[in-house]
């Protein structure tokens, strides 16, 4: 049945335009009030042709808006179809006379403001009213008559176009805002896409800036590493007995090279990054501010009333029995006590003073409209209705209708008038027609509200999402640069510098051999150079189909700076591996090798590559000697080396594991899916 309900609801809507749909609502109702209020009255009866004819062209008017959507039509269509609807409202007052009937004119003039852009509303207004008016003089053929009527439609006309312009402005921005909420839902459902933009975009800018961290630390201290190198070399060459004098500058070089890696390591690792934040999100337009708000525009505040009284005062004039002057003078004090008493009541805050003021404009409305016996200053009603629609809640709503009867007999005693049938219905129809429009902008205000937080909402996650990203990113691209740094840059330093030890032992005994291990050292500075651009461009130093042939280069370097016996062994299929598993087993192969060139004394170290099952193996030993003596070469303290290997190994969904072999010796085993799925 709700199913049912909901579909019939949606196909309405979607017949006509939501925001004309409300006032065509309201002119059903109007339309209604006029037809009973025309069959309730006996004169009208007496005369049944016209009668009948004034119904008939109500339901000609009813059934020509109901049965044309509205959205199909274009502007000239549906000024068409309100010029229908005029006429057949100019008909049936026409046919009848029934004062009620101004409503319907009334609620075609709101109709437009929903419709047409305000130049056209403008001319469609002024020709409804020329309609509206001609009828008029032809019904009284009296021209004070016709004016008396102008006046008397003035005021509720004027607050009901005013509050039809307020619901309109505010569909108009909940339909922004709607739409707003829309393409913030697309962006965040396309979010995954600008995330990785906006990662990729942040791994680059964070890789640059700590470029020149780099070219200022690292790249200077290789420079004059291979400078002194070099010129060692150059000497070694023209005279082999200077290389022993010579060999210490180049070592001291090294030394400090291996030092600054080593704080650059530590600054990576340790020290958070200086990123700026990312950008804002933006909307794709700014949030308009609230219309309607616990204390409304200043303007309407003032000029509702001011114009209310204007337009008494000429109603008081253009009676036939014109006001004395005490009279007069009294009607003018208590219509600038109720503008004053609006305009402050619309400017306080507490809900016992909304209600006082309320009913102190009540009680002046209606004395101004007793001792005048004229029944259509009640309309300044419109003023309470405007002002409870408004800012009053339901509970507020009830208990002000609760005492407003009470008012109205108070002034009954003191100053008696008799409310007629036609007056009171036209007067609550005035109120409907003014009081559903801020009602609804109210509504509309609310759920435009409901929207922004929505859109807020949306805005602040994906904001946080995009922060969040950028710090990982930006700390992931620390750690990445801190181990490439150590495991390429680290090991070919402590190559260095081991060939540069062996040189120096050598040099005393086989000029010759310390001249070749000096050559070696600038071969292996030329590969550092080559390992830092690497590095600052994000590169993979291998590939699956040159990983084999990258760990015999990598085993005999070792070999050659440290004397030991290098076994490399590789089983299974290792050439089509993904890249980040290559890069990984290149990895655990240079950092296991360089470690036991620092720490181990060991003549033996063995490196075993195993692809089988679906994972990658990899075992490298050394047989520890502790009576071998070798000087010590150390990159500064802690395991950073490890530490990126393990971060490594379970990033691919691997293990990592280090430590002595219960007969001596070390091991480092890794152990990665082939696949190297996390």
């Amino acid at each position: 049945m709700n199913h049912r309900l909901s579909s019939l609801t949606q196909t309405i809507i979607s017949r006509y335009q939501r925001a004309a749909l409300a006032f065509l609502i309201l002119l059903s109702l109007v339309t209604l009030v006029v037809a009973l209020s025309a069959v309730g009255d006996a004169a009208l009866r007496a005369e049944w042709p016209r009668l009948a004819g004034m119904l008939a062209c109500l339901g000609f008017m009813l059934g020509v808006a109901w049965l044309t959507p509205l959205r199909v039509l274009t502007v000239w269509g549906q000024l068409a179809l309100i010029g229908l609807e005029l006429a057949a409202a100019a008909g049936a007052q026409l046919l009848t006379a029934a004062p009620l009937i101004d409503y319907i004119y009334l609620v075609l003039v709101l109709q437009g403001i929903i419709l047409f852009r305000p130049w056209v509303w403008a001319i469609m207004a002024i020709g409804v009213w020329a309609i509206w008016a001609i009828v008029r003089y032809q019904l009284s053929n009296d021209l004070i008559g016709w004016l008396q009527s102008n006046l008397a439609i003035a005021f509720p006309a004027t607050c009901a176009i005013i509050a039809a312009f307020i619901y309109a402005r505010h569909v108009h921005r909940s339909e922004q805002m709607q739409s707003m909420l829309q393409q913030m839902q697309q962006r965040y459902a396309a979010f995954s896409a600008l995330l990785r933009e906006m990662q990729q975009r942040a791994a680059s800018e964070e890789r640059q800036r700590l470029l020149h961290l780099l070219a200022s630390e690292v790249q200077q201290a290789l420079a004059n590493a291979e400078q002194s190198v070099a010129t060692a070399l150059a000497l070694a060459q023209t005279n082999l007995g200077r290389v022993q004098a010579v060999i210490d500058v180049p070592r001291a070089a090294a030394a400090n090279a291996i030092e600054r890696l080593r704080a650059i390591v530590m600054a990576l690792r340790y020290q958070p990054g200086s990123h700026e934040p990312s950008p804002r999100l933006a909307l794709a337009g700014a949030v308009d501010e609230t219309l309607i708000a616990p204390r409304p525009n200043h303007v309407l505040a003032w000029l509702l009333p001011s114009l209310f009284v204007s337009l008494s005062l000429g109603l008081a004039l253009l009676q036939p029995r014109p006001l004395s002057i005490s009279a007069l003078l009294w009607f003018l004090a208590l219509g600038g006590l109720l503008i004053v008493a609006s305009a402050c009541t619309q400017q306080v805050r507490h809900a016992v003073f909304v209600q006082l003021g309320l009913a102190a404009q009540t009680l002046t409305i209606t004395l101004m409209a007793a001792m005048t016996n004229l029944l259509p200053l009640l309309w300044g009603l419109l003023l309470v209705a405007w002002q409870m629609a408004s800012r009053l809640s339901l509970l507020q709503w009830l208990l002000f209708a609760a005492v407003l009867p009470l008012l109205l007999m108070v002034v009954g005693f003191w100053q008696p008038f008799v409310l007629d049938v036609t007056t009171t219905v036209s007067l609550l129809m005035a109120m409907v027609l003014v009081s559903a429009p801020l009602l609804l902008a109210r509504y509309q205000l609310r759920r435009r509200q409901q929207v922004e937080w929505q859109v807020k909402l949306l805005e602040a996650e994906m904001q946080q999402q995009a922060d969040e990203m950028q710090a990982i990113t930006v700390a992931a691209e620390r750690a990445r640069l801190a181990r490439e740094v150590h495991d390429d840059l680290g090991s070919k330093l402590v190559l260095i510098n081991l060939e540069l030890q062996l040189a120096a032992e050598l040099a005393a005994e086989d000029a010759a051999a310390a001249r070749d291990h000096l050559a070696n050292s600038r071969e292996l500075l030329h590969s550092a150079w080559q390992s830092l651009l690497a590095v600052a461009d994000a590169e993979l130093p291998v590939q699956g189909a040159t990983l084999a042939a990258h760990l015999r280069r990598l085993a005999e370097q070792c070999a050659q700076s440290t004397r030991a016996r290098v076994a490399l062994e590789v089983q299974g299929e290792i050439d089509h591996l993904a890249a980040p598993v290559t890069h990984c087993i290149y990895r655990a192969v240079q950092e296991g090798l360089t470690n036991a060139c620092k720490h181990a004394r060991a003549d033996t170290i063995a490196v075993q590559v195993k692809a089988e099952g679906g994972y990658v193996v990899v075992t490298i030993t050394n047989n520890d000697q502790p009576d071998r003596i070798l000087p010590p070469i150390d990159l500064g303290s802690g395991s950073f080396g490890l530490i990126g290997l393990r971060e490594r190994a379970e990033a691919l969904g691997g293990g990592l594991e280090a430590g002595p072999l219960p007969d001596g010796g070390w091991r480092l085993r890794l152990v990665l899916p082939a696949e190297g799925g996390g």
